[in-house]
């Protein structure tokens, strides 16, 4: 005899990692101070909590800067809706966002969230005692049949709810049809969690008639780049905007495959990642390149051009979101974007090259505790050579960012990049190549970021038209 369950419904739980909550817990506590904060966090008339519920043009995510935390949600409901749900992969975006205070006594009714897809409650500050939150068996004929039967009990099966207690740090998500409950506050201090609503992001092509039915105005003319785009053919002529999710949309189920550096470095390559190449290309190659690393007396603009072009993001964001899941998956880490944004580094000579390979570096800051480097290759596949090469450095036959390094870049301004010329010099006295990964059309290449890395091209390939990878990094 076997026995099925049915009906089942889903609750995801997750407590972060203590580094990410203690950062959203600052931008929180500043967030509550500010003059937004004054105006838009206020007593609600139907409930007992204080909140910024009311003022829908007011979004939390925004007005605190919580980039981890909304990166955060969208990788869980990624999750839950693939993993979990079973249901085919989709985009997903924010669609409201607001933060509760629950000051001693405060507690909120049953109510749901209609409309919406996934719901959700991040805890910044939950004290001992202060009320869970409490979702009732939403099959009402059973949860009757529990009271009138007496049969309830303490089995997930036979409970008539389910209360989860918060913590600092802790996700809740649900489906938004869920109902749920917000246990009294019998504490001494505030309750403080973020409420958030997620919905499925419309397709492109529906957006885009969305604008063309609002009668969106098409630029007169697309600027034009100072330095040569990538080749002839790769002139954008509809002179239209781009939004950054579009226009680097990814493939579904990529595979990731690890693929360390002679087992010494952890590097992992996910490939085919781009649905839209040539159109990448294309818009990188009609776009104002950002002078970078133009120092006096630097050889950039004299014998070759090192531009960045910056290209701001926002979540739901599908290539950040890969790249988390490849960390969590391949180095089981939880990271977030270290920034807000992404660069395009723009490389051609001018004159031939003067060595094998850029100035190895490390991409490791003091402001983070562990970070990892994404570098993906955006160049057509007539167009690539090389790759990123990985180094030793010699006098401490170190692979990582070490104190001897970090001593003797200080002493010997040749060792370490400085911005004045993009080829190093004395590479056999300070550096010897471990191994490399080839560069390949659409592929994101990860690795931590205290190794060694150079963009590594042994012919002179790019002379005639340009290196181009997208680089960003993720970090705890």
């Amino acid at each position: 005899m076997s026995v099925d369950l049915f009906f089942a419904v889903p609750l995801l739980v997750r407590d972060v990692e203590p580094a990410i909550h203690e950062a959203i817990h600052a931008k929180v506590s500043a967030y509550l101070k500010s003059e937004g904060a004054r105006r838009d966090v206020v007593p609600s008339p139907e409930e007992s909590v204080t909140t910024s519920y009311y003022h829908p043009e007011a979004s939390i995510l925004q007005d605190a800067e919580l980039n981890e935390l909304e990166a955060l949600v969208i990788g869980a409901a990624k999750s839950f809706i693939e993993d979990t749900l079973k249901l085919p992969p989709r985009r997903l975006e924010v669609e409201r966002a607001w933060i509760n205070i629950f000051e001693p006594g405060a507690q909120e009714a049953q109510h749901t969230h209609d409309g919406s897809l996934l719901s959700c409650s991040y805890y910044v500050d939950a004290p001992e005692n202060c009320g869970c939150i409490v979702f009732p068996d939403p099959i009402g004929a059973r949860r009757s049949y529990r009271q009138f039967t007496q049969t309830a009990g303490p089995d997930l099966l036979t409970r008539a709810d389910i209360a989860v207690a918060p913590a600092p740090g802790r996700l809740v998500m649900f489906e938004s049809w869920l109902p749920h409950a917000v246990q009294c506050n019998k504490s001494d201090k505030p309750r403080i969690s973020i409420a958030i609503n997620l919905r499925e992001a419309p397709e492109p092509a529906v957006a885009e008639s969305a604008r063309a039915r609002a009668g969106d105005a098409k630029p007169a003319h697309a600027a034009s780049s100072p330095v040569p785009s990538t080749t002839g053919e790769h002139t954008r002529s509809d002179g239209k905007p781009f939004l950054f999710n579009d226009l680097f949309e990814i493939h579904g189920n990529i595979g990731i495959d690890l693929q360390p550096i002679k087992d010494e470095i952890p590097t992992v390559v996910l490939d085919n990642l781009l649905k839209h190449p040539d159109r990448v290309r294309d818009v990188i190659g009609s776009t104002p390149a950002t002078n970078w690393k133009h120092e006096p007396g630097g050889r950039n603009f004299v014998d070759y051009y090192d531009c960045r072009l910056r290209f701001p993001i926002r979540h739901p964001n599908s290539l950040i979101s890969v790249a988390q899941q490849a960390i969590s998956q391949v180095y089981g880490i939880t990271t977030r974007p270290a920034d807000a944004s992404v660069d395009v580094n723009w490389f051609m000579q001018i004159d031939p090259r003067r060595a094998d390979f850029a100035v190895p570096h490390s991409d490791i800051t003091e402001q983070v505790r562990r970070s990892y480097t994404c570098i993906l290759y955006l160049n057509s596949p007539d167009e690539c050579s090389g790759g990123t090469a990985f180094f030793r450095y010699k006098p401490t036959n170190s692979l990582t960012f070490d104190e001897g390094y970090a001593r003797a870049v200080k002493d010997d301004s040749r060792i370490g990049e400085t911005g004045l010329d993009y080829w190093p010099e004395a590479t056999g006295e300070h550096w010897e190549i471990v191994g490399t990964t080839d560069m390949v059309p659409g592929r994101l290449l990860i690795f931590p970021s205290e190794f060694f890395p150079a963009a590594y091209h042994h012919v002179d390939s790019f002379l005639a038209f340009p290196r181009l990878t997208l680089a960003f990094w993720m970090v705890i």
